[in-house]
């Protein structure tokens, strides 16, 4: 038969080529509840991806599919071909929502954990079961539902106002949180409870990921490691904690000791947990890691991960506390480890900060050896100390200021005038327990301090902040105050960037091999036992980012 036009009466049923009944005004309720389905997940892309890929695609390929259905339907292309495709695919769906719902699905990033019910996806499983009934409908009975033309287009305007209602509610915003009570329900570990919380940032990351402008202000090995470990790069330490490891994961293996652990492992474990108790014990584990094999050292990032994830913070090392340490009187700055970072997304200030660290590069290699320092005024005051070098200071420039071509004073990799530099260090005054707000553009650069170090007139520090009064005058020295005194780095010096940021209170490349071949080397870290160990060039965050996948499109 041939077709028949519709006129007049909108609602008459015209048999389409292929001999389905169309009743064209369901079309447009079908269509809005498809692209109102279609827009919730396209939207919930950012929240899904940062924690898996495979589940951001996954809502990719389903919000586009069932818009591509919608759009089809506008322009008249309904076909059995389509309904059955709009039954089934908006139907399994539903079901691996309820499934997800329900029991857990046995795959993806939360295998096993049963998913809490939020509005956005009540509303988006909804709109998909309304799809199927309809489909349904203009599939096997389109004679017997009739809709005129402007009711069903007043409800597929209805269905884009929920959808968008949906979209705009705060669970939206926070719905890849995976709430903590859901996940608990259902057996959770602790470390998972703990990376749900933290989840419900991941659409914040996602987003602050393709705006940031820093990523080249630390080496790519901070990135890499700062992931391993849970170390916050977007907040500063507010933000993210360590992720559980996805069945991809748990199959292909991470973990170079295969879960059975090693001597050399429990060594970096205790030197880990000890290392907040002085700068004797801070250089320890520097030392440590200098001398673990490759796979222990991979080993302990996992675990210090582990730790992160577990809120038992490294076993007492200070890893994921904040970035700064304010009270510190041992250890490096109170942190072992990548430094947290905040993200920066204003381009000036990015700009700004480049310049500033160009200043500073430029500041130290203009005193490439020990002995131009000390031509130039500065004197030590530390020896070598594994993680943070030797200090040579200025003390005619010390007082409340920040100023970067002035540096208070200058690190170097060794004790003897041909030492090479390897960094700055800044030092202001400024009484009471918080720290000076002065420094380099952003809120990366943190300050620690060094109270009751064990000092000798003419020497320097003879002993750390551990030591007694009495302990001290044994060796010859003076307990020294140090409270007023606030001191933080800045690794400029190309070859010795910080592995574990710009700012990083210490760095693992400064070890004690770096210390032997002082006057041998060629200078910028290349003395270092573990120099080769890490990615020195300016890196990426350790989660592609669209931003990532446009370069990498590009061929970059």
């Amino acid at each position: 038969m041939a077709d028949v036009a519709v006129v007049g009466d909108v609602s008459e049923v015209a048999e389409s080529p292929n001999g389905v009944g169309q009743q064209p005004s369901l079309g447009f309720l079908l269509a809005g509840l498809l692209a109102g389905a279609g827009v919730i997940h396209l939207v919930m892309i950012p929240s899904h991806i940062g924690e898996s890929w495979a589940e951001g695609i996954a809502f990719a390929v389903v919000g586009w599919a069932q818009i591509a259905a919608g759009v089809a339907l506008l322009l008249g292309r309904g076909s059995r071909r389509l309904y059955t495709a709009v039954i089934l695919g908006s139907a399994g769906v539903v079901a691996l929502w309820v499934w997800s719902r329900t029991v857990g699905l046995p795959f993806g990033a939360h295998a096993g954990v049963v998913e809490s019910v939020g509005l956005v996806d009540q509303i988006c499983a909804a709109l998909e079961l309304g799809a199927v009934l309809v489909a349904g409908a203009m599939l096997f009975a389109p004679s017997r539902l009739r809709i005129g033309m402007l009711g069903a287009s007043v409800a597929a305007i209805a269905v884009l106002g929920l959808a968008t209602a949906a979209i705009v509610s705060p669970d939206a915003s926070s719905h890849g949180a995976h709430a903590d009570g859901a996940a608990t329900a259902a057996g959770a570990t602790a470390a998972h409870a703990d990376h749900a919380a933290g989840s419900g940032h991941v659409a914040q990351m996602a987003a602050i990921d393709l705006a940031r402008c820093d990523l080249g202000f630390n080496p790519q090995s901070y990135w890499d490691d700062a992931a391993k470990m849970g170390v916050d790069t977007y907040g500063g330490g507010s933000m993210q904690v360590a992720a559980a490891p996805t069945l991809n994961e748990l199959v292909s293996g991470g973990d170079p000791l295969e879960g059975r652990g090693s001597e050399g492992l429990d060594k970096l474990i205790a030197a880990t947990s000890q290392s907040s108790g002085g700068e004797g014990a801070a250089a320890g584990l520097i030392v440590s890691l200098s001398d673990a094999t490759d796979a222990d050292y991979t080993a302990w990032t996992r675990w210090m991960g582990a730790m992160a994830a577990s809120g038992t913070a490294g076993g007492g090392h200070g890893h994921a506390s904040s970035a700064a340490a304010p009270s510190d009187n041992g250890g490096h700055g109170g942190h072992a480890g990548p430094q947290p970072w905040t993200a920066m997304v204003d381009q000036k200030q990015c700009d700004t900060l480049d310049a500033e660290l160009s200043l500073a590069r430029s500041t130290a290699l203009k005193y490439p050896t020990a002995a131009d320092a000390m031509a130039a005024g500065w004197e030590r005051v530390t020896f070598y100390v594994p993680g943070i070098a030797a200090h040579y200071m200025k003390y005619g420039v010390v007082d409340g200021k920040f100023q970067i071509d002035q540096p208070e004073m200058i690190l170097y990799d060794g004790n003897s005038p041909e030492a090479r530099v390897v960094g700055l260090s800044y030092y202001m005054i400024q009484p009471g327990q918080a720290e000076p707000s002065q420094g380099f553009t952003g809120a990366n650069d943190h300050s620690h301090r060094h109270v009751g170090l064990c000092n000798k007139a003419g020497v320097g520090v003879i002993g750390d902040s551990t030591l007694t009064a009495e302990q001290c005058a044994a060796i010859g020295g003076i307990k020294s105050d140090g409270s007023k005194g606030w001191m933080s780095h800045a690794w400029v010096v190309p070859g010795c960037e910080s592995p574990w940021g710009v700012f990083s209170a210490a760095s693992p490349l400064l070890d004690g091999k770096l210390e032997q071949a002082s006057t041998t080397n060629a200078g910028a870290c290349s003395g270092s036992g573990v120099r080769d160990r890490y990615e020195l060039r300016s890196g990426r965050p350790p989660v592609a980012s669209q931003t990532e996948v446009k370069e990498s499109a590009a061929g970059e």
